[in-house]
C-alpha cells in the first residue's frame, strides 16, 4: 500500500502516462530538438527563489531545494513560474526531489528525524502535486531514489549515508514492483536510467531489457575510469574523471557516444564536474563556474550567453553546474548585484548571442623608436561600445590601396589598443577594427589615417675597442686604461671595468655618457695577485650594445718578492718520542703577509732521518710544519718558497734553524 498526502484515485496513472508520452512523441512535441547553428543561443534570466535545481524537464518544469534550519525543503517550478513547495510525509526531518521525467512525475528521499532514507514521488493533479511515500523493497528499511524515466520506471539505493546513496540498486515500477540489481550483477548506486531501460552508475551499464552488464568507463590512458553522472534516450552519456598523474589533480569532463565511446569536453581544474545531458547531447557541467558544451557549436561560459538586459538588470551567474532540457533550456544559480536576489535561476533561449556594436574613436599616433621602448611603431587606440566584445579583428592598408591586411593581435587581442611594429619607414597607412563576440563581428569602426616613423630603426651595435691594456699583459701598481667607442648614430653610455674573481663583483673602474676614447686609471695595488678580465664596453641611444675584453696579470707592485722573516722551533714530549714544530713566516717586499704561499723544508731528525714536508701559509703568512723522532738535535732547512707571481729572495730569508731536546727536559 502507498501511503499518500493530498490523496486523490490514480490507479490507471501509469498506462495513461505512457499512452499520453506515446501521442507527444509522435506529434514530435515533447523532444523540442534544437538544430545545430553557428551562434550559440543568448538567454534571458527568470528568477525562481531561494534554493538549488536539482533537475528539469521538457515540459519547462524545474526541481530543486532549499534549506531551513540545516533541513532540506522539496520545491517545483513550472513554466518558469516561482518556487512551489511540495508537500511531505508527516513527521518528515528533510525532504528533496532528485529527478523528474517528461510527465511531470517527480521522485525523491524523505529523511525521518532519525535519519531513515524513504522513497517519495509526487504526481500532478488538479489541485497541486499529490505526495505518495513509496514501498521499501523487500527486507529492506529504507530506500533512496535517484532517478526517473518516462515510462515509471524508478531506480535508487537501499541506504544512505548522510544525504548520500549507498549500497546496492534496485529498480521498482508499479506493474513489476521491486526487482534488486545484483540479480543482474550490478552492485553499485543507480545514477540514472533513460527510456530504454538503461540504467548507469560508476563505470557500468546495465541493460534491463537484455540483463547485460558492461563496462563503460574506459577513456583516455591518461585518466582514471570515467564514472558516468547522466544518459539521455539514446545512449549518450556524461561522464567525469581524475588524471592519473599523482602530481596533477584535474578532473575532466567527457561525453560518450555509443558508436565511438569517450570524447573530452572540457576541464583543466580539480573542481570539474558533469551534470547533464540532452537528447541532443548538449551537456551541462561545472568548471569554477557554470559551463554548456553545445552540440555543433562549442564550450560556453553560461555567463557568457546572458542577454545585455539581464546583464544591465544586475544578474550573473554564481552556480558551478548547470542542469538542461531538450529545447537547452538551462536551470542553474544566480544572483543580482542591485536587488540582492539569491537562488535558483531557469534560462530560457530568445534568440541567437547578437554581434557587438562597433568600435568607436580609432586613433593612430607614430612611435618613433627609442631606448627604453626600441622599437619603430603606430601607436592604435579605440573605445569599446559593447560588452558582448571577446576580442578584436584590426586591419591596416597602405594609403592609396584597397587591399586590406589582418594585424595578429599577440595576446589574443582583449584590450582596445594595439602597436603596430610592423610598419616601414614614413609609410601613410589606414586602420579599421571591429569587435568579435560569440554572436559574430561587429561592423567596422571609423578609419585611422597614421604615417609611421621617418627615421630607420637603428639596429646596429657600437664598435668598442679595449686600447690598454692588451690581452696577456702583466701590470701592477697605477695601470693607464683606455678604450674608444663609436656608432653609426650616437654612443650614449661606455664603461671600463674589470670582474674580481675573489670578491664576485663587477667593478667598475670608469665610465662616459659620450663616445671616442676614454681613459683612467686603475689602482691595482690593493689587489691579489692573480688574472683578471677586463672589458670595455658601451651601448647607443636604442640599447645596442657590444664589449671588448682582455685577461690582465696583477702582480705585486714590489716585482712579486718573498723573504722567509723568521723560523721558529719549538716541541712537545710525547711517551713515544718528541713532536718538534716549526713556524715559518713569509713576507713580501713590504713586510705584508703573503697567504697561500708553499713552503718546503727538509728535516733531519737525531736518528739520521730526513723527513721531506710541504705547506701553505695562513693569512698571517705563517706556515706549520712538525716532525716526531727521539731526543737530540732537530735541523730544519726551508728548500724553497713559491707562489705565482712571486721569487724567493734567499739572500734576505731565514732558511734554516736548529733545535736540541732532551726527553728529560
Amino acid at each position: 500500500m502507498l501511503s499518500k498526502v493530498h490523496i486523490r484515485p490514480r490507479p490507471t496513472y501509469l498506462a495513461l502516462g505512457i499512452f499520453l508520452l506515446l501521442i507527444l512523441t509522435s506529434l514530435g512535441v515533447l523532444v523540442r530538438s534544437v538544430p545545430a547553428q553557428g551562434i550559440p543561443p543568448v538567454f534571458e534570466l527568470h528568477f525562481l527563489g531561494n534554493g538549488s535545481p536539482t533537475a528539469i524537464n521538457n515540459q519547462r518544469t524545474v526541481i530543486g531545494t532549499r534549506t531551513i534550519a540545516g533541513n532540506y525543503q522539496p520545491l517545483v517550478s513550472t513554466n518558469s513560474e516561482a518556487w512551489t513547495v511540495l508537500p511531505v510525509p508527516p513527521g518528515s526531518m528533510s525532504t528533496f526531489p532528485t529527478d523528474i521525467n517528461d510527465l511531470g512525475v517527480i521522485v525523491g528521499v524523505s529523511f525521518s528525524p532519525q535519519w531513515n532514507p524513504t522513497g517519495v514521488r509526487w504526481t500532478i493533479g488538479t489541485n497541486g502535486y499529490a505526495l505518495e511515500v513509496l514501498p521499501l523493497p523487500p527486507g529492506d528499511t529504507s530506500a533512496f531514489p535517484t532517478g526517473i524515466n518516462d515510462l515509471g520506471q524508478i531506480i535508487g539505493s537501499r541506504s544512505s549515508l548522510g544525504y548520500v546513496p549507498t549500497g546496492t540498486g534496485w529498480v521498482f515500477s508499479d506493474q513489476a514492483g521491486f526487482t534488486r540489481l545484483t540479480d543482474f550483477d550490478f552492485w553499485i548506486v543507480p545514477r540514472d536510467i533513460n527510456n530504454s531501460g538503461l540504467i548507469i552508475g560508476g563505470q557500468e551499464r546495465l541493460n534491463l531489457a537484455t540483463g547485460q552488464v558492461d563496462v563503460t568507463g574506459e577513456g583516455p590512458p591518461n585518466y582514471q575510469p570515467i564514472a558516468s553522472a547522466a544518459i539521455n534516450s539514446s545512449g549518450m552519456m556524461v561522464g567525469s574523471s581524475p588524471l592519473r598523474s599523482t602530481s596533477l589533480n584535474v578532473v575532466s569532463v567527457f561525453k560518450y557516444l555509443p558508436e565511438s565511446g569517450w570524447a573530452f569536453i572540457a576541464g583543466s581544474s580539480r573542481y570539474t564536474v558533469a551534470y547533464d545531458i540532452n537528447d541532443n547531447g548538449d551537456i551541462g557541467y561545472g568548471e569554477l563556474g557554470a559551463g554548456l558544451h553545445l552540440t555543433g557549436l562549442g564550450n560556453f561560459s553560461v555567463s557568457s550567453l546572458l542577454s545585455p538586459e539581464t546583464v544591465g538588470n544586475g544578474w550573473i551567474i554564481t552556480g558551478n553546474g548547470a542542469f538542461l532540457n531538450n529545447s537547452r533550456e538551462v536551470a542553474t544559480v544566480g544572483r543580482n548585484t542591485v536587488t540582492g536576489e539569491n537562488g535558483a535561476v531557469l534560462l530560457l533561449p530568445v534568440g541567437n548571442v547578437p554581434a557587438p556594436t562597433a568600435p568607436t574613436d580609432l586613433a593612430g599616433v607614430p612611435h618613433p623608436a627609442t631606448r627604453m621602448e626600441p622599437f619603430n611603431s603606430v601607436e592604435l587606440t579605440w573605445v569599446n561600445t559593447s560588452p558582448l566584445t571577446r576580442g578584436w579583428e584590426l586591419q591596416r592598408s597602405v594609403a592609396g590601396s584597397s587591399t586590406w591586411e589582418i594585424l595578429s593581435l599577440v595576446p589574443p587581442g582583449t584590450t582596445p589598443q594595439h602597436s603596430d611594429t610592423t610598419v616601414g619607414v614614413n609609410v601613410t597607412y589606414n586602420y579599421r577594427v571591429r569587435a568579435t563576440g560569440l554572436g559574430g563581428p561587429s561592423p567596422w569602426s571609423n578609419i585611422a589615417v597614421a604615417t609611421s616613423p621617418a627615421t630607420p630603426l637603428d639596429t646596429t651595435p657600437p664598435v668598442v675597442t679595449l686600447l690598454e691594456p692588451t690581452d696577456g699583459a702583466t701590470v701592477s701598481g697605477l695601470v693607464a686604461v683606455r678604450s674608444t667607442a663609436t656608432d653609426n648614430v650616437e654612443i650614449e653610455y661606455q664603461e671600463i671595468s674589470f670582474w674580481n674573481q675573489f670578491t664576485g663583483q663587477q667593478v667598475i673602474i670608469g665610465s662616459s655618457g659620450a663616445g671616442g676614447e676614454i681613459s683612467f686609471t686603475w689602482d691595482t695595488r690593493q689587489l691579489t695577485a692573480g688574472t683578471y678580465t677586463v672589458r670595455a664596453f658601451a651601448y647607443d641611444t636604442l640599447g645596442n650594445f657590444s664589449q671588448n675584453e682582455a685577461n690582465v696579470n696583477i702582480v705585486s707592485e714590489t716585482g712579486g718578492i718573498l723573504r722567509v722573516s723568521s723560523l721558529a722551533l719549538t716541541s712537545i714530549r710525547l711517551k713515544t718520542g718528541i713532536w718538534v714544530i716549526g713556524y715559518a713566516r713569509v713576507l713580501d717586499a713590504a713586510g705584508n703577509a703573503v697567504p697561500d704561499a708553499t713552503v718546503s723544508v727538509t728535516w733531519r731528525t737525531p736518528n739520521g732521518r730526513w723527513v721531506f714536508q710541504t705547506s701553505q701559509t695562513n693569512a698571517q703568512g705563517i706556515a706549520a710544519l712538525s716532525v716526531l723522532s727521539v731526543p737530540g738535535t732537530y735541523r730544519l732547512t726551508i728548500s724553497d718558497v713559491t707562489r705565482k707571481g712571486y721569487e724567493l729572495d734567499r739572500a734576505n730569508s731565514q732558511l734554516t734553524a736548529k733545535y736540541w731536546r732532551l726527553n728529560a727536559e
